[in-house]
């Protein structure tokens, strides 16, 4: 199976640089690297890394049409993808709504996802068809509705799945199975992970990113992962807004089931039941939101090895 990792969007491009090398030297196969303007900038970042780091993949992961023009966008990625052949990849999703704030988008933000990705994806089909120039760069749709699913089966070569649970996974396996359109398309699941044997200790960061995920779920999806009515409620009234403490109390299943947290051996059994999803073909990549930890780079490495 093979392992990408997201950067921290928050080191220095130089901390980049560095923490992309030594995750291509345990192993790591692709970067991907966050679009969250103004904070930073992932076409920058990435120019540096495709020049810093060789025979490594590195993708946005993710970006939204929404944060440029169509025509910027377009122009970025074909830059990219023509000067770092095979090694740059386009992560696409619906960002963040506190970016790009229009209430239009923010009233449909799947129909709007839909539209301008439509109206992108032509403009590189008339580039290929009339000018005979096939040079726009593989796409992957981040998301975990099952709209995003069918969508992402449709028109992108990947999906990356915003969760990690087995329900997800089963449910996106399905999704692609219903008819023949899925050959040569794959689900990478995508998942944030905290090596910590003291699950009490969970980071904000951890509990943030897996509570929106939660949060942004369906009912429906919400059921399938077994939550109670109780629970649902629970989720429907937690705040979007970033939390500056974590909770207590039974809310917290949400970090475990969209999330990874647990000591070494306990997580290397989390990888066990994802690396069996690889024997369906659909399910051979997998990407970690590693909660970056210095002196954790040896266990990431036994991670790493185990999947692979």
């Amino acid at each position: 199976m093979k392992v990408g990792l997201s950067i921290p969007i928050r080191m220095s491009g130089e901390e980049k640089e560095i923490y992309a090398h030594d995750a291509k030297s345990i192993g790591v196969e692709s970067i991907w690297v966050g679009d969250n303007p103004p904070i930073n900038n992932a076409f920058l970042d990435i120019g540096r890394l495709l020049r810093a780091v060789k025979d490594i993949e590195i993708w946005t992961g993710i970006t939204s049409p929404f944060y440029y023009s169509l025509e910027v966008l377009f122009a970025l990625s074909i830059w990219l993808n023509n000067n770092f052949p095979n090694r740059f990849g386009l992560g696409l999703g619906i960002g963040n709504p506190d970016v790009f704030k229009d209430e239009d988008i923010s009233l449909k933000p799947f129909s709007s996802f839909k539209s301008s990705l439509n109206k992108l994806l032509e403009i590189a089909h008339i580039r290929k068809t009339q000018l005979k120039l096939d040079d726009f760069p593989p796409v992957a749709f981040g998301g975990l509705g099952n709209k995003m699913l069918n969508y992402a089966k449709e028109k992108a070569e990947h999906l990356l799945l915003n969760s990690i649970a087995d329900v997800d996974i089963n449910r996106a396996i399905a999704v692609y199975k219903k008819d023949e359109s899925h050959s040569n398309k794959s689900i990478i699941p995508y998942g944030m992970m905290q090596i910590q044997s003291n699950k009490q200790e969970i980071s904000k960061t951890l509990w943030n990113i897996t509570k929106d995920i939660a949060k942004g779920c369906s009912t429906s999806i919400l059921k399938e992962h077994g939550y109670s009515s109780q629970m649902i409620r629970e989720i429907r009234e937690l705040k979007w807004e970033p939390y500056t403490s974590v909770p207590k109390g039974e809310i917290l299943k949400v970090v475990d089931d969209f999330g990874i947290i647990g000591s070494l051996e306990e997580v290397l059994e989390r990888m066990e039941l994802i690396k069996e999803f690889q024997n369906n073909r659909l399910v051979d990549s997998v990407v970690l939101g590693w909660l970056y930890s210095e002196n954790q780079w040896d266990s990431l490495k036994e991670i790493v090895k185990f999947l692979k």
